[in-house]
């Protein structure tokens, strides 16, 4: 029976994991579709300066020369720039299967309460799932604030890195906020709930 317990808990502490990283993902996915206009407007200034680049306007004198012409190609192609409308689509699809990320995430965190409880009992099993979303919450922490950054950069060419990062830094940047909540959310619940146990076994020891 003990084996049993423990097997289940390992996966229950599993589930916890698994659920806290897809709600907490779901965020960042929420964050980043909000956060579109910096994005928007930074894919703009890019082609903006690619276009003045090869004219022999500077960036200012090409918004004069778009405010006056705006019929022009160049301008037309800022005005609905094709890359920005592309970018946006993929976003906005997005919006739905983060939602459902999140219902998802959020199933799979009580399952795992649920499976953490039934091995041992309620106050136990609510510790548990506590501690464990606590040590999921600090593991994204880490991975959002030092890594996620650092990879989009590796991975992604450098003129692509330069167009994202004021978007991924702001979503990244509300992500960790989010998630510094939570960690503190359930260290006070991890501890609140260790001395709930220790209270009782003294009142049950006691009499």
């Amino acid at each position: 029976m003990n084996l049993l317990k423990g097997i289940g808990k390992f996966f229950a502490g599993i589930l916890v994991l698994f659920g806290i990283t897809i709600y907490i993902m779901s965020y960042f996915g929420a964050y980043a579709v909000s956060n579109f206009p910096i994005l928007e407007k930074d894919i703009n200034d890019y082609s903006l300066n690619q276009i003045s680049q090869q004219g022999s306007m500077d960036i200012e004198q090409f918004r004069q020369y778009c405010n006056t012409k705006p019929n022009d190609e160049n301008c037309k192609f800022l005005n609905q720039n094709p890359i920005v409308e592309q970018v946006r689509k993929e976003i906005e699809e997005f919006s739905y299967y983060g939602g459902a990320m999140r219902v998802i995430g959020i199933i799979i965190f009580i399952l795992g309460s649920l499976l953490f409880i039934l091995c041992s009992n309620l106050i136990d099993g609510l510790r548990q799932t506590s501690l464990m979303a606590f040590i999921g919450s600090v593991f994204s922490y880490f991975y959002y604030k030092y890594m996620i950054l650092g990879a989009l950069n590796s991975f992604l060419p450098p003129e692509i890195s330069v167009v994202i990062v004021n978007w991924a830094s702001a979503s990244i940047n509300q992500t960790v906020s989010f998630i510094l909540v939570l960690i503190v959310i359930f260290l006070i619940l991890t501890i609140a709930l260790y001395i709930l146990k220790h209270k009782k076994k003294e009142i049950k020891d006691g009499s």
